[in-house]
């Protein structure tokens, strides 16, 4: 009968353990596949977060291209467009028998002069299309013209430092030059300063380009969050270059500028 219980009480004993290690089983399987599951869920949310910054670069970019495309348009209507219709109400007045008081040769001076501005306007629209001398001669000569053309519109100090070792492919030389155009361009329309200092350097990991200016600054998470387009612009020429931009800036104390582009990979085709 002791024998009986006794096989009895293995029996339970082997089919509680069995049972136990069956839920043991069963419980490290289950945490195995709801961590892969996690795991996968992470992956598709990382991928899915960079599919929207991709995303988000490209609207920027495009926005970016429309917006200098909707520039060049208005400099070719109200200031080419205007001087030829001007240069046609002077020729019309030049081919009139009764204009009284005013000499030919006057009004072939006038004719002259209007001539003499527009083509200088065409001149600027087509530099800022494609930038005179960057091809043939360096990015560092062509930031040396953005700065005497700012330098001219305005009473600020320019100092431009360009590294001598720099060489980099015609694309990258036109985003930065561009990028460096729109900085100046904010300088020149909202900045108010008196000194401004740009620097572009090779580092070991790949370009660095540093802006300050003594201008009256301005709260950055408000202009960001309004959607500065010069910002977004600024921002956007550095991400096309598989880059970034950081901002560091208060109303009263200028603005500084921090441009990270890595060694050149991959970059946009969208300039």
């Amino acid at each position: 009968m002791a024998q009986s219980q006794e096989s009895v009480d293995l029996i339970l004993i082997l089919v509680g353990g069995s049972a136990a290690m069956i839920l043991l089983v069963v419980g490290v399987v289950g945490f195995i596949l709801l961590y892969q599951k996690r795991i996968v869920e992470q992956e598709l949310l990382v991928k899915q977060m960079e599919l929207n910054y991709q995303q988000a670069v490209v609207y920027q970019t495009l926005d970016a291209v429309e917006d200098e495309r909707k520039r060049v348009a208005r400099d070719l209507h109200d200031e080419v467009g205007a001087a030829l219709s001007a240069m046609r109400l002077l020729v019309g007045q030049i081919g009139q028998t009764a204009a009284p008081g005013t000499p030919p040769a006057e009004l072939s001076g006038k004719v002259k002069g209007v001539i003499d501005n527009t083509i200088d306007n065409v001149r600027r629209i087509s530099n800022d299309l494609l930038p005179q001398g960057l091809n043939e001669l360096g990015l560092a000569y062509a930031l040396e013209g953005l700065c005497e053309t700012a330098m001219n519109l305005v009473d600020v100090d320019i100092r431009l430092t360009v590294d001598e070792e720099i060489a980099v492919e015609t694309r990258t030389s036109l985003i930065l030059y561009r990028l460096v155009q729109e900085l100046l361009n904010n300088a020149v329309k909202h900045a108010e300063a008196t000194e401004l200092n740009l620097q572009l350097s090779q580092q070991a990991d790949g370009l660095l380009l540093e802006y300050n200016d003594n201008g009256k600054g301005f709260d950055f998470s408000t202009a960001y969050q309004k959607k500065s387009l010069g910002l977004k612009n600024i921002e956007t020429r550095a991400q096309m270059l598989n880059g970034s931009a950081t901002f560091v800036t208060r109303p009263g104390a200028g603005l500084h500028v921090t441009v990270r582009i890595p060694q050149p990979t991959a970059l946009s085709s969208t300039l």
